[in-house]
């Protein structure tokens, strides 16, 4: 068992986490109202466009629940900055989830700097937790009722350790910064071989059966050598002459 002193939450999957659940809120909220059709789905894809993400919605064979793409660290940060909730969400509703999205954006950002101030960061993210619970509103002086947010149902353990956690790991780990720790690099270098495995390697039916191992090892060893030993992997393209 590692003693509670010796571990700290991931900034990175603090950022992952939390976005999937407000993205997965907009998208139940959509179901909710009947709205999650092919035009909403559309526009999802075009506005993700916009925005540089590729995005995209499908069925798998013999389902009728919608799947749609697994998004990267930074596409899910476009989405969290970018997005316009506009397009799939009358103003009203659209203004006040872009404003909870803002904030969280800002704290995440926040998060990352190494002095920034604990006791600052812990109001903030409580100001954000209380936003993130508005509740329903009568109007006054009307019947109608003005829909809130969300309720405490929606909070996740990593809303948990932003909210309450986060600051008392900023405080211990001021030295160095919350960031210090992050994953992510860890997160790239797994990225990056995956991608290898998927588009370059023969994914161990190559000739005489080389391990997918064995070539990503000679494949990174290659790499390494060209950047430390400054060879260049490119040639110049020849000049064309044209004789009259």
């Amino acid at each position: 068992m590692i003693s509670l002193d010796h571990w700290i939450p991931d900034e990175l999957h603090i950022m992952l986490r939390i976005f999937d659940r407000l993205w997965s809120l907009v998208l139940s909220e959509l179901k909710d109202v009947d709205q999650f059709d092919n035009v909403c789905r559309n526009e999802i894809v075009k506005e993700m466009n916009r925005i540089g993400v590729r995005f995209q919605f499908w069925k798998e064979n013999g389902s009728n629940t919608w799947n749609y793409t697994s998004l990267m660290g930074n596409d899910k940060l476009k989405v969290l900055k970018d997005f316009n909730l506009g397009q799939i969400l009358p103003p009203l509703r659209a203004k006040k989830i872009r404003e909870l999205w803002d904030r969280f954006n800002l704290i995440y950002s926040n998060l990352k700097l190494k002095d920034y101030d604990p006791h600052q960061f812990q109001f903030e993210a409580e100001d954000w937790l209380e936003l993130f619970l508005t509740p329903d509103r009568v109007i006054p002086n009307s019947n109608r009722i003005e829909k809130g947010l969300y309720s405490p149902s929606a909070i996740t353990p990593y809303i948990h350790v932003l909210v309450y956690h986060i600051s008392e790991f900023m405080e211990i780990h001021k030295q160095w910064g919350v960031k210090a720790f992050s994953c992510a690099p860890v997160e790239k270098k797994n990225h990056q071989q995956v991608t290898y495995f998927f588009r370059q390697s023969f994914k161990g039916r190559g000739s005489k059966h080389k391990s997918v191992i064995k070539e990503i090892l000679e494949y990174e060893s290659r790499s390494l050598f060209y950047l430390f030993d400054d060879v260049v992997t490119s040639t110049p393209k020849p000049k064309k002459l044209n004789i009259f």
